[in-house]
């Protein structure tokens, strides 16, 4: 099954701006289609749709599925997204991700 995975993230301001992402082979890590540089507001629309969006990390040349990645309102009324993850669990957030 095919979701949607980010791999990098701009950051401005300590605020997620845009993210490569792209489509993702859910249970072998390998990306099915080319990702791409976005806008996160793309980002916000698909979580708004209810679809899925993971985080993907390389560990020794190998992609493994991260995190769930969710809105967030910020108190200036714009929406952003986060990694969540169930509590006490360890896990990698957008800030492990590496610059685009």
């Amino acid at each position: 099954m095919s979701i949607v995975a980010i791999d990098g993230v701009r950051w401005t301001n300590d605020r997620v701006t845009h993210v490569r992402w792209g489509n993702i082979d859910e249970l072998t890590a390998n990306w099915t289609t080319v990702p791409k540089v976005v806008d996160v507001d793309r980002v916000v629309k698909v979580l708004e749709k209810g679809e899925l969006v993971r985080t993907v990390f390389k560990l020794g040349g190998r992609s493994y599925l991260g995190p769930q990645v969710s809105s967030i309102p910020y108190a200036n009324g714009h929406i952003g997204i986060e990694t969540s993850f169930e509590e006490g669990r360890i896990e990698k957030t957008l800030e492990d991700l590496p610059s685009v």
